[in-house]
């Protein structure tokens, strides 16, 4: 399923994980720094963000944003980067015999920008047109003001875009002293999979990571020190729909629950027989999109709900997804319907690994989170000793009403006020 595992830690701190598949033809790697949204100080939100679009504007060596894309491209290669809000990750996949070409422009971009000034006015515009696709998108805006509700005045639920205000701030000087004093070698972890050696990524990995300077990995204010969560957050504007999402605090992605709760998710909210999408579409029509998702931190975690509702139907739509937390949380589901969403997981996983970059983000995300590779198989072994108590257990021990936030983009002046949909919620 996966290549051969191997890791080295290089005398700087920078961590280099491999996973080596002979019989691939392709190649993918990374350069990850340990920095994104929640290490940021109030004033530099969006940094890490703008830090990442900045990068491929050009380096010592490879001078402009064609000269960074180019030799990937023209091989038929991809190069890219996304910013989370713990770590920012560059990558290509490229031909096997390419990788050399990948690692040193990968490589230089990341310890190398230029940061050019005429750039950074160009790409403020850009972020800032990127800022407004998100909020003009219901969904995504509802998402934005739950997070803000789940971790309020905490880097957490602070915008990883940042603002206008923090956006206008940003420039030469100060992106520099962003990279140096956040891109250390401590925090840095190289990843590659597919027809690689691992010798050869080590070698990669110390000449562009001895050009880093040598601090410790990028800190962050715990979790643990968020305020409480606010109940409800809503914006009302012209539309036709009630966007919900409906937010629950969970644990570390380190806890032993974790498999429960990928299969709670499986079970309420993920593919065509799930619960809840039987439950209100299927029966009932009463959304088009219904869903779950879950993302776990090195201290904290999350677990959502989120659809779309009629306005006039959205208190009934409401209450019934509350009722089916309510059901999981106190009724073990049957053996037959665990095993479903146990076998759902493990599918998807086993077909989502077939690929060199499938494979290099799943030995990076378990490098950066857990601080060793857990192998697809034990992880299989993990999900498959779920039981229905189990996920019956991690449902209790989430859905309470303490730990809960609303958040809704929603019609102005429509039949439902905000509050009357956080009641129909509630647990």
């Amino acid at each position: 399923m996966i290549g051969k595992i191997e890791t080295t830690t290089l005398e700087n701190g920078c961590r280099v994980v491999t996973a080596a598949n002979p019989a691939m033809q392709s190649v993918s790697l990374c350069f990850d720094a340990g920095i994104g949204s929640r290490h940021e100080a109030a004033g530099e939100l969006g940094y890490s963000h703008f830090l990442e679009h900045m990068l491929f504007k050009g380096s010592e060596k490879y001078r402009s944003t064609r000269a960074v894309s180019q030799p990937v491209e023209r091989l038929g290669g991809s190069i890219n980067a996304f910013t989370s809000t713990s770590h920012t990750c560059f990558f290509a996949m490229v031909p096997y015999d390419a990788a050399n070409i990948a690692f040193d422009v990968i490589g230089d971009i990341f310890t190398r920008p230029l940061f050019p000034p005429r750039d950074i006015a160009l790409e403020r515009r850009v972020v800032l047109e990127e800022m407004k696709m998100y909020h003009d998108d219901d969904s995504s805006y509802a998402s934005e003001l739950c997070q803000a509700a789940l971790w309020p005045r905490h880097p957490l639920g602070r915008p990883i875009l940042g603002t206008p205000k923090t956006l206008a701030a940003i420039d030469h000087d100060a992106l520099v002293a962003y990279h140096r004093g956040h891109y250390t070698a401590a925090g840095t972890i190289v990843a590659a999979a597919g027809r690689v050696e691992h010798a050869r990524v080590v070698d990669f990995a110390r000449r562009f990571s001895s050009r880093l300077s040598g601090g410790g990995a990028p800190r962050c204010i715990p979790a643990s020190r968020a305020k409480k969560p606010v109940p409800l957050s809503f914006e009302e504007r012209e539309t036709q729909q009630v966007q919900a999402v409906l937010a629950f605090r969970a644990f570390p992605c380190g806890d032993k629950r974790r498999s429960a709760l990928a299969v709670l998710s499986q079970m309420l909210g993920r593919g065509l027989t799930s619960r809840l999408f039987m439950s209100l579409r299927e029966k009932r029509g009463l959304a088009y999109s219904i869903g779950t998702e879950h993302s776990l931190h090195s201290d904290c975690g999350a677990f959502q709900v989120f659809a779309g509702f009629d306005p006039a139907r959205s208190r009934d739509a409401l209450s019934l997804c509350a009722a089916e937390l309510r059901r999981i949380a106190e009724t073990p589901a049957g053996r037959t319907e665990t095993n479903r969403a146990i076998g759902g997981i493990v599918g998807a996983q086993r077909m989502g690994l077939e690929t060199s970059a499938s494979q290099m983000l799943w030995i990076l995300d378990k490098t950066r989170k857990l601080g060793f590779v857990e192998t697809p198989d034990d992880t299989i072994a993990r999900i498959s000793a779920v039981t229905p108590e189990d996920v019956r257990s991690v449902a209790a021990d989430i859905f309470r009403p303490e730990g809960a936030s609303l958040a809704l983009v929603m019609p102005r002046g429509g039949p439902a006020k905000p509050e009357e949909l956080l009641r129909a919620s509630s647990l």
